[in-house]
């Protein structure tokens, strides 16, 4: 049987140095509400964080969760975007946060990854380096790539040096075939699915 879960609650206790995150939703589920309103403020309150936003994907859902807020809160979400930094990859806005590198799309995976690395890099030099890192737009990135975005996100995943980082993907599983999905789900060390009614559930939670 699943357990439901708080999102926060597995952020604050369960997640370790180098664990991977996944969190799958629906389609058509307010996913800005997770992301901007949970996730996002909970890792970034002492930290750095690294968000690769595919397609500007990140960004929309950046703007619809401010669309929704009262002036007041706006304050508290701008002291959080400073914490943020953005590696743009493909077409789209990103209006939050620090932009360190901008990577145009492909599919070939040594490309993707010479130009992923000096975003690597780029932060690496940095005074104040990241502890968590967030993938934002991955299932369009696969949707549209296929096998060769399979394969390139994990070579990149296994090559670059984010041992110290935790990491977040953020999964719309309607739009992944079951074996893509599966793959994804054999690098991570905590699964959390979020039903159609909004109830997140442990899915794999790793054994210690």
């Amino acid at each position: 049987m699943r357990d439901m879960v708080s999102i926060k609650n597995v952020i604050q206790k369960e997640i370790q140095t180098g664990d991977v995150v996944i969190i799958e939703y629906p389609s058509g589920y307010p996913m800005e509400e997770i992301v901007w309103g949970e996730v996002i403020p909970e890792i970034s309150r002492e930290n750095t964080v690294l968000i690769d936003d595919f397609f500007g994907i990140g960004d929309l859902m950046f703007r619809n969760y401010m669309r929704r807020l009262e002036p007041p809160e706006y304050r508290k979400i701008f002291k959080i975007v400073k914490n943020i930094k953005v590696v743009k990859i493909g077409p789209g806005r990103a209006s939050y946060g620090k932009i360190v590198n901008e990577i145009p799309i492909t599919y070939e995976t040594q490309i993707f990854l010479d130009n992923y690395y000096l975003s690597i890099n780029k932060i690496m030099k940095e005074s104040t380096k990241p502890l968590y890192f967030v993938s934002i737009g991955v299932s369009e990135y696969i949707y549209f790539g296929k096998e060769k975005a399979l394969q390139t996100l994990l070579t990149t995943r296994s090559f670059l040096p984010v041992e110290d980082w935790s990491s977040i993907y953020f999964l719309n599983r309607d739009m992944l075939p079951k074996e893509a999905l599966a793959i994804m789900e054999d690098i991570a060390s905590h699964i959390i699915e979020i039903k159609r009614e909004g109830e997140p559930v442990l899915k794999k939670k790793i054994r210690r």
